[in-house]
Formats: structure tokens, C-alpha cells, sequence
């Protein structure tokens, strides 16, 4: 006798005895019902979420507004809720020179007025130099113990514009001018004496010449750019700074 026939005669010996109870059907088609009962009892949970999440937005749009609010329709077509205007409250009148004029939104501004710098001038940043008076924009540093003689003066014409500013001081003394026009060809044109123990450095990446001045000082010149020069002076302790206000020369 091979194998599977004694496997068959032991599982026909074993099950020989063993019958099925008479509930079997009624056990199984209970347990189907309770299966198909939780099933449908979750499917409802989710649908009414669904539904739920879904009246919310519509709650919020059929709100009524608070009472006291204004309904305002802007140009678009939306709405948008508005405040009424309350009264001011009781208090001390302010004259008319004070209040805000109406429809201007923000209040109003003193007025900027001219500094005495000279041309293009705005206030000095506070920190870059000691003297008091007013630098002008294109001016970046001047060395603390000098003041200005004056405002900036303004020579030349069309062709050719100089701008120079000058200040006096413990500290010595500083002479700066902007030149303006054609013909500039390079540092030389602006060196009052280029031929003075001149010789050549650089301000912020462009070509400059720096040398002695006749009598006292020190100078140096450079094109910042085509057409627009600048001439740094210094005498007595302000000649040490001359580089740092040449640098901070931007015409």
C-alpha cells in the first residue's frame, strides 16, 4: 500500500466518528447578517460626515451679519461688512490747523526744506565726520574737528561745471570739487599742478593721481565716470584721512 492510501484510511478512521451539529447553517447565516449590519452601520457614519463638512461653508455664507453692521457693495460685486461711524468722544475741540484734512488718509508731513550744503546736499548720516553742518549727497566723510566756510559755490558754464566745497578747522583743512562736461580725458585735467611729485593710485577701481599741493597739502584726482571728475585736498591732520574722503566721494 503506497502513502496516500494510508494518509486517506487514517483521515476516513479519524473524521469516522465526528458529525456536523444541527445550528451549523443557522451559526453561519447569523454571523453574515451581523457582518453585513457593521458594514452598513460604517457606510452611514461616512455619508454623514460627508454631508457635515459640506454644510458648514453654506452656514457660514446664509449667516446673518451682527446688528449694527452695514453691508457695503464694493465695485466687484462681493460684500464686505462696514462699522457705522461712531460720535467723537467728548473732549477738548482741536483746532483746525491740527486736524487731518479730510480724505488725505495719512497725517500730514512737515515739509523738507534746502540745506545750506549747496547743490544736491541732504543731511550727514550721523558717525561720518565731526563737522556740524549739513554734507552734501555726494559727499560720504569728512574729518571730525572741521566746519564748513560756507555753502558750496558753483563756477563755470554749460560746457564745464565746478562744484566746490570747503571746510576749515582744528583739524586743518579740506577743499572738494565735482567737475561736470566734456573734454575730461583723465586725472590730469583736474590736478591743479599734475607735474608735483604726482603719482598714480586708484579710488574705488578707477585710474587717480595724487601728489603735493604747491605751498602745503596733498591732492588727488580721479574720473568717476565719462564726463564727471573729483579733486580731494587736505592740509595739517586731515591730510591723513585723505584717502577715506576720496572713497567716499560718489559724484
Amino acid at each position: 500500500m503506497d502513502l496516500e492510501s494510508e494518509l486517506r484510511r487514517a483521515m476516513a478512521e479519524r473524521a469516522a466518528g465526528t458529525a456536523a451539529p444541527p445550528s451549523l447553517a443557522v451559526d453561519v447565516k447569523r454571523r453574515h447578517r451581523r457582518r453585513k449590519a457593521r458594514i452598513h452601520a460604517a457606510m452611514g457614519v461616512a455619508a454623514a460626515s460627508v454631508v457635515a463638512l459640506a454644510l458648514v461653508p453654506a452656514y457660514q455664507s446664509f449667516r446673518a451679519a451682527p446688528a449694527g453692521d452695514e453691508t457695503v457693495g464694493p465695485a466687484d460685486g462681493g460684500s464686505t461688512l462696514r462699522r457705522p461711524e461712531r460720535p467723537p468722544a467728548p473732549g477738548p475741540s482741536v483746532s483746525p490747523s491740527g486736524m487731518e484734512a479730510p480724505g488725505a488718509g495719512t497725517s500730514r508731513k512737515p515739509e523738507a526744506r534746502p540745506s545750506s550744503g549747496g547743490p544736491g546736499s541732504e543731511p550727514r548720516e550721523p558717525g561720518t565726520g565731526g563737522a556740524p553742518d549739513d554734507l552734501p549727497r555726494w559727499i560720504g566723510y569728512i574729518p571730525d574737528g572741521l566746519t564748513a566756510t560756507g555753502p558750496c559755490a558753483v563756477t563755470g558754464d554749460a560746457k564745464r561745471k565746478t562744484t566746490t566745497c570747503k571746510w576749515r578747522g582744528s583739524a586743518g583743512w579740506v577743499e572738494i570739487g565735482m567737475v561736470k562736461g566734456s573734454g575730461l580725458t583723465g586725472p590730469q585735467d583736474l590736478m591743479k599742478t599734475p607735474g608735483l611729485s604726482s603719482r598714480t593710485t586708484s579710488v574705488r577701481g578707477m585710474p587717480a593721481l595724487i601728489g603735493d599741493r604747491p605751498g602745503s597739502g596733498r591732492q588727488i584726482s580721479w574720473l568717476a565716470r565719462p564726463g564727471v571728475g573729483a579733486t580731494v585736498s587736505a592740509g595739517g591732520q586731515a591730510e591723513e584721512q585723505l584717502m577715506r574722503m576720496a572713497e567716499g566721494v560718489r559724484p
